[in-house]
């Protein structure tokens, strides 16, 4: 019994002292001009003009400038479609722009504008055409998400974001 007691203290004591310098870490302010920011996610897509959902792998790398203002660049590597008969062999992105910050503590909600990149190649089988070739589109990008710091070594995000542009090889498609 005395060695379940002294485990349980142990336990107290290891746990109590996390929580105290976890709550001193969070008094140092997180966002400031220097962090960079950084994620890799699967995300999903979903296309309005051909109703299909394509999953990609997601990196993106972000530098706060000021408070309030940060340069960030994003890809998206395409990892497939959620079905068959999926328009585009390969979509591919890559962005580059800016956001305008409102932050609170360690909450951060956050718009931006991105042109960017796309290099794109139509699936010849489900396009009804014999042959197609990969071409790389230009692309504007609305973005609107959140951040939660928890400390400066991880966070929380969640972000959505409208793509404007079209595919104008073989035969055109939106991107959006």
């Amino acid at each position: 019994m005395q060695i379940m007691e002294k485990i349980k203290s142990i336990l107290f004591l290891l746990l109590s002292s996390f929580l105290i310098l976890n709550c001193e870490a969070q008094e140092t302010p997180v966002l400031a001009p220097g962090l960079l920011s950084s994620q890799c996610t699967f995300t999903p897509s979903h296309m309005f003009c051909d109703k299909q959902t394509y999953i990609y792998i997601h990196g993106g790398l972000e530098c706060y400038i000021t408070k309030k203002l940060s340069v960030t660049g994003e890809i998206y590597y395409n990892a497939g479609a959620l079905s068959h008969s999926n328009t585009f062999e390969y979509n591919h992105s890559l962005f580059f722009g800016s956001n305008w910050h409102f932050t609170k503590a360690n909450n951060d909600f956050f718009l931006g504008l991105h042109p960017g990149l796309s290099l794109t190649k139509l699936n010849a089988k489900n396009n009804n055409i014999t042959e197609t070739s990969a071409g790389i589109n230009p692309l504007i990008s609305a973005v609107v998400g959140y951040n939660f710091f928890i400390n400066k070594y991880f966070h929380f995000f969640l972000d959505t974001r409208y793509i404007l542009g079209d595919h104008n090889y073989d035969i055109h498609k939106s991107l959006s």
